[in-house]
């Protein structure tokens, strides 16, 4: 969030531009897409566990529906089959443990869950549509509830903007653990605040969504974890939210597998604690910042991410973030695998605190003012291992520090949108190619194929600029193309 960098940000522009030199590695990108000659930059490093995040009964979308309460929406009220479900005009209230089969199509009809703090609740989602004034599905109280989408349904869920009830600020809301789950679609349009919000958890382990939020698409205050789903994602603010002002451990995202497409006015993905990405596909064609967490964590993955301020933020938005230009204890940036491309106006991977890379694949077009960097991190920046290729400005241009293992370049290289970017070793083999989506300055890359103390060729429209590979780059050293320091 703008809050926890702004200080920095401001503290940034006033530091003289600067050139910084940090080497480039063995792969081969055109037209923004790149392709790895080194299997090893990929490989996951993690053995996360899907219990961790998921129980088993979170991905169980079986039911039975001959023993199932039956509601059957009807205009502005209800009828029901079966005990557990009580109606009382245009509310259904739900006031025991079990499942309940939901469909036909209602205005203002509210579906309440209130059970006991133990009890379990499935609502089976079969060909619903429901609109109204406020939330349409509320859990006041329960364990647990679970939303099921049937097989091949189709459901459409919206409140308007003027609700009634201002406390249940969703079109689904829940004061305790919600899980989605299933393999038919629903459509959630959240007009007056949140498409869904839960108070606690909130787990999403099958189906395919279109969720548009005034606020946030998904909310939640303590997790949001997500496997094995389709989402189209549009907010005013956030599009994924996981935020705890009370309890610092939580705020959580995770996913697993699955893909997700984000239109947001904030934060593509906002963590106030961690961001943890195992895998999955996440395109995020429209942010202030694409991906905030206090740590950032990317095991694997495929990530594409447009901002129009930070890339990926890794800081602390509390008021123990530290000073500008002074790492945030807590706060870390770290990718083992996956692959990620980023085209961001401010910095393309930031870190308050440090920054790790140890695998995967990182390609940045960075900012094209020199108030940012395509690197930036204020703790220790170092890299033993994946695939770094980025292009942005030179005037906030950063390396990686002296506890790294694997060597790399930082040039100060100038070229425009479009143009090609070759890297060539001393024998003129070309190691490594590159296609700027925007204008840069300078060029920073770093693979297993670039050896410390060797020589490297730079050329952009037949210009060529020489610089020398080394291990620590951040203070310029072995800096082509200009002068070094920071």
């Amino acid at each position: 969030m703008r809050r926890s960098t702004s200080k920095r940000k401001q503290f940034k522009r006033l530091i003289p531009l600067v050139l910084l030199t940090v080497a480039l590695g063995a792969c081969s990108t055109t037209n923004g897409s790149s392709t790895s000659t080194s299997s090893s930059s990929t490989s996951k490093t993690t053995t996360t566990k899907t219990s961790d995040y998921f129980t088993k009964r979170d991905q169980d979308a079986s039911y039975d529906e001959s023993k199932a309460t039956k509601i059957s929406l009807s205009g502005s009220s209800a009828k029901t089959s079966g005990s557990g479900a009580e109606v009382s005009g245009s509310t259904v209230t739900i006031t025991k443990a079990g499942t309940y089969v939901l469909s036909g199509s209602s205005k203002n009809v509210q579906v309440v869950v209130k059970v006991g703090d133990q009890d379990k609740i499935q609502l089976v989602l079969n060909g619903v549509r429901m609109t109204g004034t406020d939330a349409a599905i509320v859990v006041e109280n329960a364990d647990k509830t679970f939303i099921t989408l049937a097989k091949d349904s189709k459901n459409a869920i919206s409140d308007s903007a003027n609700h009634k009830n201002t406390d249940y600020d969703a079109a689904i809301y829940s004061k305790d653990d919600l899980t989605f789950n299933g393999s038919g679609s629903l459509t959630v349009e959240g007009n007056y605040g949140n498409a869904i919000e839960s108070n606690d958890d909130l787990r999403i382990t099958g189906g395919t969504y279109t969720i548009k939020g005034y606020k946030n698409a998904l909310s939640a205050n303590d997790a949001i974890n997500i496997k094995d789903a389709t989402m189209n994602l549009t907010a005013t603010e956030d599009a994924i939210h996981a935020d705890n002002d009370e309890d610092t451990s939580l705020g959580n995202f995770y996913i697993q597998s699955g893909k997700i497409t984000i239109h947001a006015g904030d934060d593509g993905i906002h963590a106030s604690n961690t961001a943890f990405i195992d895998g999955g596909t996440i395109k995020v064609e429209k942010s202030e910042e694409a991906l905030e967490g206090k740590t950032v964590t990317i095991n694997g993955g495929d990530l594409d991410l447009t901002a129009n301020d930070d890339g990926i933020n890794a800081a602390d938005g509390s008021s123990s973030e530290s000073a500008p230009g002074q790492a945030t204890a807590g706060v870390s940036l770290t990718i083992t695998g996956g692959k990620i491309k980023i085209n961001a106006q401010g910095d393309g991977l930031d870190s308050n605190g440090d920054l790790t890379i140890s695998g995967g694949e990182v390609y940045v077009d960075g900012p094209t003012n020199g108030g940012n960097g395509a690197l930036d991190y204020d703790g220790n920046g170092t890299i033993t291992g994946g695939i770094v290729v980025m292009v942005g400005s030179n005037g906030m241009a950063m390396g990686f520090g002296s506890n790294s293992k694997q060597a790399s370049i930082l040039a100060n290289v100038s070229g425009s949108a479009g143009d090609k970017v070759t890297i060539t070793d001393s024998s003129g083999k070309e190691i490594l190619s590159y296609t700027a989506a925007k204008n840069f300055q300078s060029v920073l890359a770093s693979s297993a194929a670039i050896k410390d103390g060797e020589s490297y060729t730079i050329t952009v429209n037949g210009q060529g600029t020489t610089a020398t590979a080394s291990l620590t780059t951040q203070n310029g050293n072995g800096m082509g193309g200009g002068p070094g320091g920071r």
